[in-house]
């Protein structure tokens, strides 16, 4: 019995020597009992452990894309147009609608470089109607087809920002860089016209954006976001998610 119960001692030394070290700087020894540690809220200050912390965040968002000025055009590649098709181009105050709004699912990822400073990535769809007036575009007659839904917004964007963490809520300001399509769906009539077809257009995407979240369990944040797009007139986005921590909140599980 001696020898195995050497082992036993040796072995939970040893793992207890890992844990503390795997603490590092998140769990401080604190008053007189040998063993007794304060351990800082990751909310806080992240845990040193040798993990890269990351986030996945999924939720709705509502954006918008200004017409005027835009440059839309038929959605049809020159190679798949039907015998005699041209295809069109206008600009986008002929639509008569000076904004193209929608609401849809997004998501996205980040990383966190240096303590509360992230990059990432995300994308959403977004889906909505719009009146649009009659107009002729290089011989093409394009009208508004009366469907329920005949707008979609596709952004693509990279947000850099950095989180003010506040206990169990925080606070993040950042800004997403990239672009975003928008397209609008006509009945057509000409020579060689498909029934109905897709106008495109696209716009740089320069959004600031101010947010908060507050943690719902210790790996899960309830957030939400107001921004507008600096490259195109100020057009206006608001979100809300769910995000995912791989670093836990090491709180109450309650809100408060």
């Amino acid at each position: 019995m001696g020898p195995r119960v050497g082992a036993l001692v040796a072995a939970a030394v040893m793992t207890c020597a890992c844990r503390a070290d795997a603490r590092g700087k998140t769990c401080v020894e604190t008053g007189d009992t040998v063993g007794e540690t304060t351990c800082r809220r990751y909310g806080s200050t992240w845990a040193m452990e040798r993990v890269t912390p990351f986030t996945a965040r999924f939720g709705l968002r509502y954006g918008e894309l200004t017409t005027s000025g835009a440059r839309f055009n038929d959605n049809t590649k020159e190679s798949r147009r039907p015998r005699g098709y041209e295809g069109y181009v206008f600009r986008g105050d002929a639509l008569g609608a000076p904004t193209l709004s929608g609401f849809g699912p997004d998501g996205g990822v980040t990383v966190y470089l240096v303590d509360q400073l992230y990059v990432g990535g995300e994308t959403g769809f977004l889906f909505g109607s719009a009146r649009t007036n009659t107009f002729v575009a290089n011989g093409y007659q394009l009208r508004d087809g009366g469907r329920g839904i005949d707008v979609m917004l596709w952004h693509a964007a990279i947000p850099i920002g950095y989180r003010v963490p506040l206990g169990r809520a925080h606070l993040r300001a950042e800004i997403a860089g990239g672009g975003i399509i928008g397209v609008v769906f006509h009945d057509i009539t000409g020579p060689g016209a498909p029934a109905s077809e897709q106008s495109v257009a696209a716009r740089w995407l320069l959004e600031p954006r101010l947010a908060a979240g507050v943690w719902f369990t210790q790996h899960v944040s309830f957030g939400a976001y107001a921004g507008v797009n600096l490259a195109d007139s100020g057009a206006a986005a608001l979100g809300v998610s769910l995000t995912f921590h791989n670093r836990a909140f090491d709180g109450d599980w309650a809100l408060w």
